[in-house]
């Protein structure tokens, strides 16, 4: 009681003027002392007894429904069933939109050449062609010879017919007299005792009229021959070429008088050339010895340059490599590997082996390239008109 006493008091101090508290309130009696410290905490109290057990409460409303539950084992596989009936035929599709035709691919490689084919059935007649010009006068005819025994008289006939003879025997200069206009290419010729053999003729160089009778220009054809070979020719007449020893000296012969020519080109393109006012290959006895003189050109003079008797290859006879006609024991045309007209062994070889180098035994012509190899020569001849 006394407590709320003081607390009443506390209150209506603050609660008033600072004037009025010396009013009369019945609160200046007592006088407020400090706090005081907490008592201390009491005992815990005994629990009270258990109350009776209440009535049951009502039903409550649905419950939610359960999540999902975990998905069922797979069941095994059923067996296969019967086989169904065959369809009907579709109907047959609208044809595809037709592609762009694809761009040509890259341009092979040149084949090798094939070999030459059967000959063709004889075609049909072609049309008449124009009316030619009329042609030169015929040779005259051998004059009638009465019945007669008489040697004069065999003699005179055959005088005659060599006339004609030597007439239809003709190289290309005579054929370029006769027939100014014709280009450069292949003729054939008859050759007395040959028959008809294939010759190229120049047209162009230097006045025309030449005959070849050596080419290399592509090392398509092997000139390491036998005598044989080089007697008779071999090779390409538009390539690689050797005419042969044997007409070589007939139509020398047949001609009289021949002037030579030798055109040459090195790999680096520039070209030269050796001209002789004459020359002459003997017959198969003599070995088809060379003889030639009066040089000028530009490749200067190989083949009678003096001072060099031992290489100097003018007045040799031909050597290959199974017969050694040279002037030396080493012989030249096994070693160095083609047919020429050795002596021990040479200054110009046109006959060696093909191809960018250097060394005797390669295509060389030595007082213009000396052992550098050529990529290209060609040996041809003509009728030197006095």
């Amino acid at each position: 009681m006394e407590i709320d006493l003081l607390f009443f008091c506390l209150l209506s101090y603050y609660a008033t003027d600072v004037s009025s508290q010396t009013s009369s309130t019945g609160c200046d009696k007592h006088i407020v002392g400090p706090q005081g410290l907490p008592g201390p905490v009491g005992a815990q109290g005994v629990p009270g007894p258990v109350g009776p057990q209440g009535l049951p409460g009502t039903i409550g409303p649905p419950g939610s429904p359960g999540s999902a539950g975990r998905e069922g084992l797979t069941g095994e596989r059923g067996l296969l069933g019967p086989r169904g009936l065959k369809g009907d035929k579709g109907d047959r599709g609208n044809a595809g939109v037709q592609g762009k035709t694809g761009k040509a691919g890259p341009k092979g490689d040149k084949g090798n050449r094939g070999f030459s084919g059967l000959t063709g059935p004889v075609g049909p007649k072609g049309q008449h062609g124009h009316k030619g010009q009329k042609g030169e006068r015929g040779i005259q005819g051998l004059p009638g010879v009465m019945p007669s025994n008489t040697i004069e008289s065999l003699q005179n006939q055959l005088q005659d017919l060599q006339k004609i003879v030597r007439s239809i025997f003709c190289d290309c200069s005579c054929l370029h007299k006769r027939s100014p206009y014709l280009s450069s290419g292949s003729f054939t010729i008859a050759f007395e005792g040959l028959g008809l053999i294939p010759v190229y003729c120049d047209m162009e160089t230097d006045g025309g009229g030449w005959t070849v009778f050596q080419r290399r220009k592509d090392g398509s054809v092997d000139f390491n021959r036998e005598w044989n070979d080089y007697e008779r020719g071999f090779g390409n007449l538009i390539g690689d070429y050797w005419l042969g020893l044997a007409p070589l000296h007939q139509l020398l012969q047949l001609n009289g008088a021949n002037e030579l020519r030798i055109d040459l080109k090195d790999y680096s393109g520039n070209s030269a050339y050796a001209k002789y006012s004459s020359v002459n290959v003997g017959d198969s006895t003599s070995k088809y010895r060379l003889s030639v003189s009066g040089y000028s050109g530009t490749a200067g003079d190989a083949i009678t340059e003096s001072g060099l008797s031992a290489r100097n290859v003018n007045g040799m006879k031909f050597s290959t490599k199974d017969q050694d006609n040279d002037r030396t024991g080493n012989h030249c045309a096994a070693l160095l590997k083609g047919g020429w007209w050795f002596n021990a062994c040479h200054r110009a070889f046109l006959n060696g082996l093909y191809g960018n180098g250097s060394g005797a035994n390669r295509i060389t012509w030595h007082t213009w390239r000396k052992t550098s190899s050529l990529s290209f020569s060609e040996m041809k001849f003509r009728k030197r008109h006095e």
